[in-house]
C-alpha cells in the first residue's frame, strides 16, 4: 500500500467530506499492542482540516505513541500531531504535503519526537488499512432500519451535507460514505445521509416498517425515516488487525542447523508485491447478519473455544439478519450444537481439526477467505547482525472455554417457559466475564450482543443486575420481532391447497417426506437428518417468511408444526418473560465470578 495518496486524489476524496464535530464519538484510546503506524510527512492543515477528527486527549502531555493509541481505538488509518501535541485522526489527509523543516515543534510529552507546526501536521499511516480505491460502493451491506434519536448522540456522527438531499439516492450516499473512507453509512428522513466510524451510543435495531420513507432521488428506494437510519456497513474499509487483534500463534519449532553460507547484501526496490489473506468476515449469513470466522483448532479445548465464539453471536443473529431472514438463526444456533457434538468426538478420531468439521457441517450463506495482491515496504537484506530482541505479543483477547449464562431463564408453567425452552426458542442473551483484557480491571463483566466481542457493552461488578436487565431486554426485542411476527405470518399465511402434513410435510405444493434424524440434530450430520429435506418451496418473485420457515427441519417444527399463538398472545408471552426475567435477576450472586481475567467463568 503507498505510504500516502497523491496530492489530488487526497483532495478529491476530502472533498466529499464534511466535517461536524459536535455529534462524533470519542472512544478511548487503544491499550493493547497493535502495529505501529508508518511516518507519511508533513502536511498542511487548515479549513476544512487535514484530518476531520480532533481528539479529546491532553495536549500537554501527547506524544507520537498516545496520538496513534487514540487514532487506532477510534478506528481511523491516519493519525497527526500538531502545535506541540493536539492530536488529529482521519480516513484521508486534505492537505497538501510540506517540506520536513515545516514540522518541528516538539511534542509536549517527548520533546525527542516531533508534533508538526503552526497548522503544519506530522501525518502517520496505520498500515493495516487496505487502500480505499480498492473498495466500492458494492462493499457496503445493508445492516437494516435503526434508531437515531437517543440523547447522547448521533448513530452516525458526519453528515455528508455536500449531497444534495433533493435528489439523494442510496448510492449517491454510499459513494460518499466510500470516498470518506468511513465504513458506516446511512440514510434518513428520504434526503439526509450520515456516515461514522462506529454505530453511535444507546443506537438500536429498529423494525423496518419504520424505514418507509422513500429517497427523494429515486422514490423505488428506501431512505430511512423519522429519526430512522436506513444502515450499511462496508467492512472492506475497517483494519484487518483492530485493537485487541490477536495474531495467530507461530511454529516454534526451531530449524536444522546448516552449513550454508551467510546471504550477501542484495539489493532490492523500494516497493514489494505481497499477497495477504484476508480471514472471511462472513463465515455463516443470516440475511442482513454475517458471522465473524471461528477461531481454527486441532484439539477438543481449542474446539469447544470456537463453539463459544459461535454460540455467544446467536444473539447478533436474530437482532442483525432481519425479518424473515431471522428465522435462519434458529438453523445457525443449531450449527453451533453441532460444532459442540463434534467437539466430543475428539478421542473417536485420526483427523480432528476444523477443516474436518467444516467439511461435515459446511456453514451456509458466508464467504470463504480471499486473497489481495498489495504493495509493501520492502525488506532489505543484508549480512549484519541484528541485536533486535524478537517482539513476543501477549494476548489481550481470553477464548471463553464455554458459555454459562450469569443471568437466569425465568419460568411459568402457565406461558411453558423456562430453562432451555424460552418463549419462542429465543435465548436469553449470554453475560459472562469480559474477554477482553484492557476492558476488564473497569468492566470484568459483558453482555454479548454482537459478533465482534469489542462492540459489546461492559459492566463493572456493582451493576450486574443491569447487565441481566439489558439482556432481558434484548430477549423481549428478538423475541417480537422473530417469534411474534412468525406467529403473526403463520396464521395469516396459508392458502390454496398447501397445508401441514402429518407425516411431516408441507403438502402438496412443497415438502414430502419428512425428517429421518433425532429432534436435534443438523440433516445429513453424524447420521442425524435425512436427505428427503428439499430446497426452497418454490414460487414467484422474493423468498416470503414461507420460504423462511420451510427451508429446513427446525424452522418446520417451530412454525407449522409447533408455533400456534397469534400475533396478540405471542406479544404478551414476550412481555410477560421479560417482566419475569427483570424481577429473576435483580439480585444475583457473581461473587466467585470473573475475579480474574480469563478465569472463573
Amino acid at each position: 500500500m503507498a505510504a500516502i495518496r497523491s496530492f489530488a486524489a487526497t483532495l478529491a476524496a476530502v472533498a466529499l467530506v464534511n466535517h461536524a464535530h459536535a455529534t462524533n464519538i470519542d472512544l478511548p484510546p487503544c491499550v493493547s499492542p497493535f502495529k505501529p503506524f508508518v511516518y507519511s510527512g508533513c502536511f498542511q492543515d487548515g479549513n476544512p482540516a487535514a484530518l476531520s477528527f480532533r481528539s479529546d486527549e491532553d495536549s500537554q502531555t501527547m506524544t507520537v505513541e498516545k496520538c496513534m493509541a487514540e487514532c487506532k481505538g477510534n478506528g481511523y488509518r491516519y493519525a497527526g500531531l500538531e502545535y506541540y501535541g493536539v492530536c488529529f485522526c482521519g480516513n484521508t489527509v486534505a492537505g497538501a504535503q510540506l517540506d520536513e523543516s515545516e514540522c518541528s515543534f516538539p511534542c509536549t510529552g517527548d520533546k525527542s519526537q516531533t508534533c508538526g507546526g503552526n497548522n503544519q501536521l506530522s501525518v502517520y499511516q496505520d498500515p493495516t488499512f487496505l487502500p480505499i480505491d480498492e473498495v466500492t460502493v458494492e462493499d457496503y451491506v445493508p445492516l437494516g432500519c435503526w434508531s437515531d434519536d437517543s440523547t447522547q448522540g448521533r448513530a452516525l456522527s458526519w453528515p455528508q451535507d455536500q449531497v444534495n438531499g433533493d435528489s439523494l439516492t442510496t448510492e449517491s450516499c454510499l459513494k460518499a460514505c466510500r470516498d470518506g473512507g468511513y465504513p458506516f453509512a446511512g440514510t434518513e428522513y428520504g434526503g439526509e445521509c450520515w456516515c461514522g466510524m462506529v454505530i453511535g451510543y444507546d443506537t438500536y435495531s429498529a423494525p423496518e416498517s419504520d424505514c418507509s420513507m422513500p429517497c427523494n432521488g429515486d422514490s423505488s428506494e428506501t431512505c430511512g425515516g423519522r429519526a430512522r437510519l436506513s444502515l450499511y456497513v462496508a467492512k472492506e474499509l475497517e483494519s484487518l488487525e483492530p485493537c485487541g487483534y490477536v495474531p495467530p500463534s507461530e511454529p516454534t519449532t526451531t530449524p536444522p542447523p546448516t552449513t550454508t553460507p551467510p546471504p550477501t547484501t542484495t539489493p532490492t526496490s523500494s516497493v514489494c508485491v505481497s499477497t495477504t489473506t484476508v480471514p472471511s468476515k462472513c463465515e455463516y449469513g443470516c440475511g442482513k447478519w454475517c458471522s465473524n470466522e471461528l477461531p481454527d483448532w486441532d484439539n477438543a479445548s481449542n474446539c469447544r473455544s470456537s463453539h463459544s465464539s459461535c454460540k455467544l453471536q446467536i444473539t447478533a443473529c436474530f437482532k442483525n439478519a432481519g425479518w424473515p431472514a431471522a428465522m435462519d438463526c434458529f438453523d445457525f444456533a443449531g450449527w453451533c450444537a453441532g460444532i459442540n457434538d463434534y467437539c466430543s468426538t475428539s478421542k473417536k478420531r485420526t483427523i480432528f481439526n476444523k477443516k474436518d468439521c467444516f467439511s461435515r457441517l459446511p456453514p451456509k450463506g458466508g464467504k470463504p477467505p480471499t486473497t489481495k495482491t498489495v504493495t509493501v515496504p520492502c525488506k532489505p537484506t543484508t549480512t549484519a547482525k541484528t541485536t533486535t530482541k524478537p517482539t513476543t505479543t501477549t494476548s489481550t483477547q481470553c477464548p471463553i472455554p464455554t458459555v454459562t449464562n450469569i443471568c437466569k431463564q425465568p419460568t411459568s408453567n402457565k406461558d411453558g417457559y423456562g430453562p432451555g425452552n424460552p418463549v419462542g426458542g429465543v435465548e436469553l442473551p449470554v453475560v459472562t466475564c469480559n474477554d477482553l483484557k484492557n476492558d476488564f480491571t473497569q468492566k470484568p463483566f459483558k453482555l454479548y450482543t454482537d459478533s465482534d466481542s469489542s462492540r459489546c457493552s461492559g459492566y463493572p461488578r456493582t451493576r450486574v443486575p443491569d447487565a441481566c436487565a439489558d439482556a432481558c431486554k434484548a430477549q423481549y426485542d428478538d423475541c417480537v420481532t422473530v417469534y411474534a411476527e412468525g406467529c403473526k405470518a403463520a396464521n395469516g399465511g396459508s392458502s390454496g391447497s398447501s397445508y401441514w402434513d402429518v407425516r411431516g410435510g408441507w403438502g402438496p405444493n412443497g415438502w414430502s417426506a419428512g425428517n429421518k434424524g433425532g429432534p436435534s440434530s443438523p440433516p445429513g450430520f453424524f447420521g442425524g437428518g435425512g436427505s428427503a429435506w428439499g430446497g426452497w418451496w418454490k414460487r414467484d418473485g422474493d423468498k416470503t417468511y414461507f420460504d423462511y420457515a420451510s427451508s429446513s427441519p427446525a424452522n418446520v417444527r417451530r412454525t407449522f408444526g409447533g408455533w400456534k399463538d397469534n400475533y396478540s398472545t405471542a406479544s404478551n408471552k414476550c412481555k410477560t418473560q421479560y417482566t419475569d426475567c427483570l424481577s429473576e435477576n435483580k439480585k444475583i450472586n457473581v461473587d466467585k465470578k470473573c475475579n480474574r481475567w480469563g478465569q472463573d467463568w
